[in-house]
């Protein structure tokens, strides 16, 4: 009995002498872990502030009208459309029809580029204008796709094949409706 319980002692022993030397290698580290985490953090900061949260999203794309005329272009539609969730984030399309000349296009454009949120433009249909103000006036449709952060409570619930779940609640039940 002796013998089996020195056996014993001697693993645990092992065992613990390998969490020693781990726990030392941690230690030996901690400021490069520190930097990295002050590093991931900052990466996390600049990440957030391109995908707004819900509060943040009218006022970006009020932003995004105001951009259209700033570049002297008439607003003729802003529609914004249905969000559509992904994994973390949404994406929130908005229909955009502008009239104007091509260089006030590009300004516009330019200016959607340099905003510090992240804004796609497709689906993008440029046509002579119809309302024959002006020669040089075209008629443009597309696209402006932004995206929102999802709060976990808001984020789409997938089962384990990897598809999402519909009427389920956050525990996995299913939800009652009436």
């Amino acid at each position: 009995p002796a013998h089996k319980e020195n056996s014993q002692l001697d693993t645990k022993l092992s065992e613990l002498l390998d969490k020693k030397a781990e726990q030392e290698a941690i230690v030996a580290n901690l400021a490069a872990f520190k930097r990295e985490y002050h590093q991931l953090e900052l990466s996390l900061k600049q990440a957030m502030a391109q995908l707004p949260d819900k509060k943040e999203i009218p006022s970006l794309l009020e932003n995004i009208s105001n951009l259209g005329r700033e570049s002297g272009l008439d607003v003729s539609l802003f529609k914004p459309g249905a969000q559509k969730p992904k994994d973390f984030y949404a994406e929130v399309p908005v229909d955009i029809k502008l009239v104007g000349s091509y260089p006030n296009l590009l300004t516009f454009f330019h200016k959607v580029g340099n905003l510090p949120r992240i804004v796609n433009i497709s689906d993008l249909s440029i046509n002579k204008s119809k309302d024959g103000l002006s020669a040089s006036s075209l008629d443009t449709a597309c696209k402006a796709t932004t995206y929102k952060f999802l709060e976990e409570s808001e984020r789409p619930q997938v089962g384990e094949d990897g598809k999402p779940v519909r009427g389920q609640t956050k525990k996995g039940r299913r939800s009652q409706t009436r």
